[in-house]
This record gives C-alpha cells, sequence and structure tokens, in this order.
C-alpha cells in the first residue's frame, strides 16, 4: 500500500512538473513580453533580498514594481525597443552559450546561433507586441 502511494506521488510530480515546464515554454512563446517581465521581476525580487539584505516582504513589493515597471515601458515605443531590443541580445547570447557546448566549443555555431536566437526572439517581441496593442 505504502509504496503504491509512493508511485502515484512521484507521477503526480512529474505531471507538475511537465505541466510547469509546459506552461513556461507556452508563455515564452505566446506572450515573451509577459514572460520577461515575470523572470526579472522575480530576478529582481531575489536579487534584493539575497544580494541587498532587503526585507522579504519589501523584496516582493520591489519584484512586484518591476513588473509593473517593464509591463508599463513595454507600451512605450522607447521601452520596447529598448528593453525588446536588449533582452533579444540577451536570449540570443544564452542560447549561443548552449550552442558553444553542444558543438564542442565551435564558435562558428556560436555566433550563428547567437544571431539566429537574437533575431528569433525579436520577432517573438514584435509578435506580442501588436498582440498587446
Amino acid at each position: 500500500m505504502g509504496a503504491a502511494l509512493l508511485v502515484v506521488g512521484i507521477e503526480l510530480l512529474i505531471g507538475i512538473g511537465i505541466g510547469l515546464i509546459v506552461t513556461v515554454i507556452g508563455l515564452f512563446f505566446g506572450n515573451i513580453i509577459v514572460f520577461d517581465s515575470i523572470a526579472l521581476a522575480i530576478l529582481a525580487g531575489f536579487l534584493s533580498h539575497g544580494l541587498l539584505g532587503v526585507h522579504p516582504a519589501l523584496a516582493v513589493v520591489i519584484g512586484i514594481a518591476v513588473l509593473l515597471g517593464l509591463l508599463l515601458l513595454h507600451c512605450t515605443r522607447p521601452g520596447f525597443w529598448l528593453i525588446g531590443g536588449g533582452l533579444s541580445v540577451v536570449w540570443g547570447f544564452i542560447f549561443s552559450t548552449m550552442a558553444y557546448e553542444f558543438s564542442g566549443k565551435d564558435m562558428v555555431w556560436t555566433y550563428v546561433v547567437w544571431v539566429l536566437g537574437a533575431i528569433l526572439v525579436f520577432a517573438l517581441h514584435l509578435r506580442a507586441r501588436y498582440k498587446i496593442a
């Protein structure tokens, strides 16, 4: 009986994990502006608490403020181009570091994936902007 409950519990955790991964991927491709804003807000909250020693309740407020600020900035033309362009280059870099490792440290693959990744993510930003507007 106990082993069956353990197996069901593990299956449930695996299902929840897969569901969360699919949700994150769907949000990334569905509306990257919201995804980026949430990710940076979480990062801001954790970093303000971990690095600066801000009280956890204030770190949550900082995270919420960053989320709202980024969403509002994305609605402006300069904000969209600065944040969307910058984050597209950052996402391209993240993809390129994976290509660097998977390709046996081949720099041609690294740079090609960086450029193509940045272009793909910027296209996702443009699509998300037109969906919002």
